[in-house]
């Protein structure tokens, strides 16, 4: 057996007994039992050895090894439990923060969709508002161009009651112009004999200035061609004597710089110059003579050469003006051939113009003609006044449809903005449920760990953890709160959404009915227009018994077909910008990439109206040119008028006699 008890302390001095003593029975109050190292038993109580007496401890104050090792474990054991749970609670706290942290970033992220779906409906409002000030805009310039088009109708009316006077007054000119085409005739046929007769003198003419011509174009030829030869030959000749002068210029140097040398020489050599003779510059002197009187020869010949250069450019000139007296008689020639021409002309017009008076019904005279055409050309005008009216209302319900249509499809992109709004919201909604739910559920967990925690005793590790845990289920509580307001305010908001999408479906349904009215209305008039045009161009009369004036397309109508397709032109680009603005648009809200099919579709429609348009435009050109020229041969037969077109008016009148010139304006008309 082995003593764990410490060993027994000495024994001090008997003078300090008594102090042991005391200090011993203030321990034993003061400290508790083990205090000394010692272990007692649980069930006695404890007795200490007197200070006195010495020996062995007691028994019952002896601890086996096997003992102390099993109280040690359990120690050790519990410990280590309460380590553990320490660490269980941390890792709980730490997998709450972390929760705690991630409902927190979501609800921020919450927070701020829900502040970007807030800025998005703003947006889309101010952009709903500018597209309905631009509608409102745009609807504003269509009714100002309405106007403009209405006082040009108005002016076209004073223009066309101008025109129908200016008719008149060319119909009252036009009966003074057949009182003249009579005296006319009678100066034709004298005019006819003056030109024969003329003509005749002038074939004389003609025939002895051609042979005079002839005769000088020979002779002009024979001494053309002896003065070139002797142009020729002068040429020749003075490029001789030029290099004939250039060797005597030379020749003159060198004996003049022989002669300066030469009296060098003799200045130099006196004795010499006394000896020699005078005979060798006499010599000199006699050839430089010679050679100057043969330079003025030359001279002489050239001036003559260029005398006969000066006769050669008058020859020249002459033959000129004979080639252009030539050529004035051959255009005389040309002249009198056109007259014979037109004399011709002007006699198978006659002939024709009788011809068809004798074929026009109702006509006995050429008196006639301009009451008949004055009554069919105002049948024309009241037809024509019927099919503007009609017209006009077609337009002005086209353009109506038009409105509606593009009403139609604002409302329906509106529509299909908020479904697409409603539907984020919805699944906005939906995410925010399940958080919710998930928030709850943890919540519910914590409270429920929380419980379990309270339950057992609190340490003083666990109760900083149980606050935190208190106020970390405060934080979600209040998270948890902020949500359910938020899916409120979305419930109420996709409630207002809802009805809103009610209002513009039932709009759209309107916009949709009142489109339906006006294509009815629009099939209507057309089929008014399609009978009142066959009317216009078959008339109400037979064909085997008169002859009716046909109207057909005037250049107003052709304008307005222009201004049509230049219309629909601008509408498409119109609809083109507000396509590229609504994808602007649903790019910056990032709604979706929804993109609305009858978009495209009218798109299309419109491209085929403006192509049955530019069909119809080429068809009433070639119908035209071709009823045009009708026209001219008709008018050219009847009247003795020709139709020019020219650049100051859409065309002219013109006698057929060029005697008579009248401008004004006139309906296209054809047999």
């Amino acid at each position: 057996m082995i003593i764990r008890t410490p060993p027994q302390r000495k024994r001090r001095a008997d003078s300090v007994v008594d102090v042991d003593a005391d200090l011993a029975a203030t321990a034993v109050t003061a400290r508790s039992p083990v205090s000394d190292r010692r272990l007692v038993l649980y069930d006695r109580p404890t007795a200490l050895v007197p200070a006195g007496v010495s020996g062995e401890p007691m028994d019952d104050m002896v601890c086996t090894y096997h003992c102390r090792q099993m109280v040690k474990s359990d120690f050790m054991v519990a410990l280590n439990t309460a380590e553990k749970q320490v660490q269980e609670y941390r890792k709980a706290l730490d997998v709450l923060e972390e929760q705690l942290s991630k409902s927190e970033d979501e609800r921020a992220t919450c927070q701020d969709k829900l502040n970007y779906v807030e800025q998005e409906l703003a947006a889309t409002k101010g952009q709903e508002v500018a597209l309905q000030e631009r509608l409102l805009k745009e609807v504003g310039d269509f009714q100002e161009r309405y106007r403009d088009q209405v006082k040009k109708i108005v002016e076209l009316e004073a223009e066309l009651k101008k025109e129908i006077d200016s008719r008149i007054a060319a119909e009252s000119s036009s009966a003074s112009a057949k009182e003249s085409i009579k005296e006319l005739e009678g100066n034709l046929q004298r005019l006819s004999d003056n030109s024969e007769r003329e003509k005749k003198i002038l074939e004389k003419k003609l025939s002895y200035l051609q042979d005079d011509a002839q005769l000088s174009v020979s002779k002009l030829n024979a001494e053309l061609e002896r003065m070139g030869l002797r142009a020729q030959n002068s040429e020749s000749e003075a490029k001789l004597l030029n290099e004939q002068l250039d060797d005597l210029k030379r020749q003159l140097d060198e004996s003049l710089h022989e002669k300066n040398e030469m009296e060098l020489k003799q200045l130099n050599s006196s004795a010499l110059s006394y000896q020699r003779t005078p005979t060798d510059d006499q010599k000199l002197i006699k050839l430089l003579q010679e050679e100057l009187r043969n330079y003025e020869k030359e001279v002489h010949e050239a001036r003559r050469l260029k005398s006969s250069h000066t006769n050669v450019e008058l020859l020249k000139e002459k033959l000129l003006e004979e080639q252009g007296r030539r050529e004035r008689v051959e255009m005389d020639l040309s002249k009198l051939q056109e007259i014979e021409a037109k004399a011709q002309k002007l006699e198978l017009e006659l002939a024709s113009c009788t011809a068809l008076l004798s074929n026009i019904p109702d006509v006995s005279c050429f008196g006639d003609i301009p009451q008949k055409i004055a009554d069919l050309q105002m049948q024309a005008l009241t037809n024509l006044n019927k099919v503007g009216e009609v017209t006009s209302q077609l337009k002005e319900l086209k353009v109506a449809l038009e409105f509606a249509d593009l009403s139609k499809q604002h409302a329906e992109g509106e529509a299909t903005l908020a479904k697409e709004r409603a539907e984020s919201a919805t699944r906005e909604v939906k995410r925010l449920e399940l958080l919710l739910a998930a928030v709850s559920e943890e919540r519910d967990r914590l409270r429920k760990e929380h419980a379990m925690s309270t339950n057992q005793k609190p340490k003083d590790g666990d109760d900083a953890s149980s606050k935190n845990m208190e106020s970390d289920l405060s934080r979600m509580e209040k998270v948890v709160s902020e949500l359910e307001n938020t899916i409120r305010d979305q419930r109420e908001l996709i409630s207002q959404q809802h009805t809103e999408l009610n209002l513009m479906n039932e709009k759209l349904s309107m916009e949709a009915r009142k489109a339906k009215s006006l294509e009815r209305e629009g099939d209507q008039l057309r089929s008014q227009v399609a009978l009142l045009e066959s009317k216009l161009g078959h008339g109400d009369y037979s064909a085997s018994s008169t002859k009716v004036l046909r109207m057909v397309n005037t250049l107003a109508v052709d304008s307005e077909a222009k201004q049509t397709i230049e219309a629909l032109q601008a509408e498409l680009k119109k609809t083109k910008e507000r396509l590229q603005a609504v994808e602007e648009l649903k790019g910056q809200a990032d709604v979706g990439t929804v993109v609305d099919a009858n978009i495209a579709e009218k798109l299309a429609q419109l491209k085929n109206q403006i192509a049955t348009l530019e069909k119809r435009e080429e068809r009433y050109k070639t119908v035209f040119a071709e009823r045009i020229s009708v026209f001219r041969k008709a008018c050219c037969s009847l009247f003795g008028y020709k139709v020019l077109l020219i650049q100051h008016y859409p065309y002219s009148i013109v006698g057929s006699f060029n005697l008579l010139l009248l401008s004004m304006h006139f309906f296209y008309c054809t047999l």
